[in-house]
């Protein structure tokens, strides 16, 4: 009898461990997905315009880098993701960026449209 409730009390706690991680893996995909497809411009109170350069060769993970260290965008692998989504090309090239810019705004920029 005692080993009974044992493992009705230890199926219990695994099916509410279980539970709890799928509901924080849904709250951070929710996340992730809202970072990707819903983007507002910045509100900074004092934006700034930068000059860019994109090299030939640089990867979307380098560019994705430095635009995320200087502080155009906050997460590099949301910006990858929505290059990949959005089908952009980035064409290297000089170009000037504000920093109320969307991730979606860049790639349009940084790919010629």
């Amino acid at each position: 009898m005692g080993t009974r409730i044992f493992r009705t009390v230890v199926n219990v706690v695994v099916l509410a461990a279980l539970a709890s991680c799928l509901f924080l893996l849904a709250a951070r995909a929710y996340g992730f997905g809202k970072a990707v497809f819903d983007e507002r411009e910045g509100t900074a109170k004092s934006p700034r315009t930068v000059r860019f350069v994109l090299k030939e060769g640089n990867t979307v993970s380098q560019v994705a880098d430095i635009l995320e260290e200087e502080g155009f965008i906050d997460s590099s692998l949301v910006f990858i993701v929505q290059k990949y989504f959005y089908d952009s090309e980035l064409v290297p090239g000089e170009y000037r960026l504000n920093t109320n810019m969307t991730g979606k705004m860049i790639l349009d920029i940084l790919s010629g449209a």
